[in-house]
């Protein structure tokens, strides 16, 4: 069963045969015990294997195969894997509670935990803090490499299990240009320069996470602010103000928006507009003669009873009872 070998640049351990392949046929009344025994002969402690579980076909082989390279602490699996699921994580699990990254090319991991759902697809990687149990499903013909890193190794953002990214983002593809290189040096490298390559390779890990999630409460508060005060300047001129331009305002992601709403102002960012916008009409309602179809089409209320009816919601009254009562 081929590999996908045409991505032969990702290739770790060079020309050396896998440290792990193996085929199990489907029918075989004692698969799982037959795969998990092969693979702890050949894979040993070097590629612990971790609880699997394989399906039931009449024909047809399971096949898996696996190089792996370490560099220092970090460790380094060119996996490709028929379809399976199984179990990983928990401190004294699978990888124990490490930090594992999965980068896809082909197929699909998913993986579930008691908070979370993730998956990589392939184009796209996945870093999981693997501290807590993950139960994990794999298509078929899916080939990935895996980066294995101590739980130290990286600052994850506060109640973040993982972080999935586009491998064509700018930092993912700094990240993989820095791997693939230092997978093909790392056997040469004298000491000094193997720490180095190690630390940096941490530092891009690291980059690429705090570029996906805003994980400094000053930055946050920051762009929250930035954000507020772009509002209040665009909400008398633009009806069709969306998180977009916003965002793109910012030069942040919409997700990244979001998050930060979510986190800091307990609301989403259209809540938050139309928000201002009732107050801002409710000021005007005091101090004019305006009608309520001139306030809702001032402030791009789709007519004069969405607006009373928001209004109502807002503040507990109807906009003629605050004009009566002002």
């Amino acid at each position: 069963m081929d590999s996908n070998d045409g991505i032969a640049a990702w290739r770790v351990g060079g020309d050396a045969p896998p440290v792990v392949d193996i085929g199990v046929p489907y029918a075989d009344e004692n698969r799982n015990h037959v795969l998990l025994s092969a693979w702890r002969h050949q894979g040993g402690e070097s590629v612990p294997a971790p609880p699997l579980l394989l399906p039931r076909h009449s024909e047809g082989a399971y096949r898996v195969r696996i190089r792996a390279q370490k560099m220092l602490d970090l460790h380094v699996e060119d996996q490709y894997s028929h379809a399976i699921s199984g179990s990983t994580g928990g401190p004294v699990g699978h990888h124990g509670d490490g930090i594992v990254t999965h980068i896809t090319f082909s197929g699909e991991w998913r993986f579930a935990s008691r908070n979370r759902r993730s998956r990589t697809t392939a184009g796209t990687l996945c870093v999981r803090r693997n501290e807590g149990p993950w139960d994990f499903e794999v298509a078929r013909g899916t080939r990935a490499l895996a980066v294995h890193l101590p739980a130290s190794a990286l600052r994850f953002p506060a109640n973040t299990l993982s972080v999935t990214a586009q491998q064509t983002s700018p930092a993912a593809r700094l990240l993989l240009a820095h791997l693939r290189l230092f997978g093909e040096t790392a056997d040469r490298l004298g000491p000094a320069a193997a720490v180095t390559a190690r630390n940096a390779t941490v530092e891009l890990f690291q980059g690429l996470l705090n570029d996906q999630v805003i994980d400094d409460a000053c930055v946050t508060s920051t762009l929250l602010a930035a954000a507020k005060e772009y509002i209040e300047g665009r909400l008398l001129h633009d009806a069709d103000l969306n998180p977009r331009d916003i965002a793109d305002a910012l030069h942040v992601s919409v997700r990244t928006l979001y998050r930060v709403f979510d986190q800091e102002a307990t609301s989403s960012v259209m809540a938050y507009v139309r928000a201002r916008r009732l107050e801002r009409a409710r000021t005007e309602l005091l101090a004019t003669r305006l009608t309520m179809s001139e306030l809702a089409a001032r402030w791009h209320f789709a007519d004069g009873s969405h607006f009373v009816k928001a209004y109502r919601k807002r503040f507990g009254e109807t906009p003629s009872a605050s004009r009566r009562r002002g």
